[in-house]
């Protein structure tokens, strides 16, 4: 995992807005839920739960993000946040499936 990818999961787990080079992750409180929205070149990529980050550290991706720019940087940024991407043919790949 990339130093970056460190520091934004270490923004998550404390709750805190943060930004460095191209990333960013943005707290909002909606129902009484916290989330964290990631971004990639302003763009959102996923979406996590900072609450239940250390029992289930996974992210809902923006599938249209990714199928729109299926790069290694996103990519890289999907996996540290534990979703299962990957790069198949210059298409976006998760779960196995082609989007």
């Amino acid at each position: 995992m990339r130093k970056i990818e460190k520091q934004m999961i270490e923004a998550i787990r404390e709750k805190r807005n943060w930004e460095s080079s191209n990333t960013k992750v943005v707290h909002v409180r909606s129902n009484g839920i916290n989330y964290a929205d990631i971004y990639l070149h302003d763009n959102h990529i996923a979406t996590v739960t900072p609450d239940t980050w250390d029992v289930a550290p996974f992210a809902r991706p923006n599938r249209d993000t990714f199928r729109k720019w299926p790069t290694v940087t996103t990519r890289s940024r999907l996996r540290a946040l534990g979703v299962n991407a990957s790069i198949r043919n210059y298409c976006a790949v998760l779960d196995g499936m082609t989007l």
